[in-house]
């Protein structure tokens, strides 16, 4: 089995995208600030550590209270899920070169961004988000900006005061929507002014305030799949230490690990800690490593065989 692990160096470098490719956690806040909601409003002291140390600790300065969180959760939400590929998209690219062997590849993505469901519906797949071999399995450990919870019907939640919560809400039946409106219109029902996308927050330990029961089962699938791989591609995933829902993952599968990453140190740091001598890494950004990942891809496909 081949398993693809994007992280959002993918997305930034995978070539034209509309209406610019959604940026590296570096720019994100600048980003959403100029959208002039509340991550714009926030106090001047989070504001500077946004800036200054990153978005992780920019989080970490927020008091944990549902009336924060939940809207500059639904704002990250509606500005991940504009982004829209071109067929110039690196991704795009790639699954057309390995079209046929889509059906047996599991793509995993740390990407709040849908960028790759829309790459995969333009080479004729339906995208399967529960591996239940009705499409292409897609899973997002960190969740997504498109994972929108569904109140029962004829049921209101609004109003509730959630302070010091590990998670807001959860339980609630998830509905995966395709466009941004979608998820604008969402956003903005006063029946989900409780509630936010099932994404994990930006911040060290990738918390989840609302449906953490589904998120924490999509990161078991993921370790599943992990280990049943016998190669695993990962494409401008940045190490960081403490994400081990990720890190160990990898650190305990067999599999075979190829690197696409045009700023590797990091990651081969990490491959020489845990003696994983056998990985192979190829210095380029996605845009420009399509080809090279297809003749790795086919040439380990054939050898399988």
């Amino acid at each position: 089995m081949i398993t693809f692990l994007f992280g959002a160096g993918a997305s930034y470098g995978s070539g034209k995208t509309i209406p610019y490719n959604p940026p590296l956690g570096n720019d994100l806040y600048d980003n959403l600030a100029s959208q002039k909601g509340k991550f714009g409003k926030l106090s001047a002291k989070s504001r500077k550590v946004f800036q200054l140390q990153g978005f992780e600790a920019g989080m970490a300065t927020l008091a944990n209270d549902n009336r924060l969180i939940n809207p500059l959760q639904k704002e990250i939400a509606c500005y991940l899920s504009k982004f829209k590929i071109t067929p110039e998209n690196a991704y795009v690219r790639l699954f057309n070169k390995i079209q046929k062997l889509m059906p047996d590849i599991n793509i995993v993505t740390l990407n709040y961004d849908t960028l790759i469901e829309q790459a995969i519906a333009t080479v004729g797949y339906a995208v399967d988000y529960n591996g239940t071999g009705k499409g292409i399995t897609i899973l997002k450990p960190h969740g997504s900006s498109n994972f929108l919870p569904r109140m029962p019907e004829g049921f209101n939640m609004n109003g509730n005061v959630m302070v010091g919560c590990g998670t807001f809400v959860d339980g609630l039946p998830t509905d995966a929507v395709s466009t941004n409106q979608e998820v604008i219109q969402w956003c903005n029902d006063p029946r989900n002014s409780d509630l936010s996308p099932a994404l994990a927050m930006y911040e060290k330990g990738k918390r989840v305030v609302v449906n953490s029961s589904l998120i924490n089962n999509i990161q078991k699938q993921f370790g599943n799949v992990a280990i049943d791989s016998k190669l695993i591609v990962l494409v401008g995933i940045k190490y960081i230490e403490h994400d081990t829902h990720i890190w160990k993952v990898l650190e305990e599968s067999s599999a075979t690990l190829l690197v696409v990453d045009p700023y590797p140190q990091d990651t081969i740091n990490w491959l020489s800690a845990i003696n994983r001598r056998d990985a192979e890494v190829i210095s380029l950004g996605f845009e420009s490593a399509v080809w090279e990942i297809t003749k790795r891809i086919k040439r380990y496909a054939c050898n399988v065989k």
